[in-house]
């Protein structure tokens, strides 16, 4: 493992100390303890594993975080953009850590809108097919058929993921992979569905202060995943 690849997991451990210090503030205890599962994600240090097993655990701790609350379609946006600048705030207090624990931030979220949406349109969704939406949005499959597939290990989401990294940005997958190599590998690939640019500590004041049009877009295409028309 290179330099580069400490220093991220590094950012990924320390990220995962300062949300369980985060959590401790007074906003975070009048919230309840919400960011167990995200912190869950952040922390892990070096351990090999699958990324069939990252995308299932971030569903699961998106199961376990949220609350399952009766909303409005407007109240699933307003409550995707509260969760998103609420992780990006945190990732912002991680300084030159702040990248790496965005990119998780980015994946959680976008987790998160796919189940909310699913509830408020009363789609029964599994953690797997829950899974296979989130690589149909960030585009490592093509379609839902073939990211289902994947999930369930034909072929491995490996392979689709690090053929999709090889075309885009002419880089290869780990043979060793990490939760932040995953992340970061997912995070690369993800459609640009939003006008901000990646890879720097401004991304996560940005996310912070505009999230809107970015929600809007990411609503739209899952619900077009799901089927849902809206007038």
């Amino acid at each position: 493992m290179g330099l580069r690849d400490r220093l991220q997991e590094k950012a990924l451990r320390v990220g995962a100390e300062a949300l369980k210090k985060t959590a401790t503030s007074v906003p975070a205890q009048m919230a309840g303890d919400g960011l167990r599962g995200f912190r869950g994600m952040l922390d892990g240090g070096e351990e090999s594993l699958s990324v069939e097993f990252f995308l299932l655990s971030m569903v699961r701790a998106v199961r376990d975080d949220e609350l399952e609350d009766d909303r409005s379609r407007r109240e699933v946006y307003v409550t995707a953009r509260k969760r998103r600048r609420r992780l990006a705030l945190a990732a912002i207090a991680l300084g030159p850590f702040a990248a790496a624990a965005n990119q998780v931030a980015d994946l959680y979220c976008e987790a998160a809108v796919i189940c909310d949406l699913a509830d408020f349109h009363e789609v029964e969704l599994t953690d797997d097919q829950v899974a296979a939406h989130m690589l149909v949005l960030w585009e490592v499959a093509g379609d839902l058929a073939t990211a289902e597939r994947a999930i369930a290990g034909n072929p491995p989401v490996a392979d689709l993921l690090g053929e999709r990294l090889f075309d885009e940005f002419d880089e290869r997958l780990p043979e060793d992979l990490t939760r932040r190599s995953i992340a970061k590998a997912l995070w690369d690939v993800r459609d640009d569905v939003n006008d901000l640019r990646k890879s720097t500590m401004g991304d996560a004041v940005r996310v912070a202060a505009f999230t809107g049009s970015r929600t809007r877009k990411v609503i739209e295409r899952i619900e077009g995943q799901l089927g849902i028309a809206v007038a």
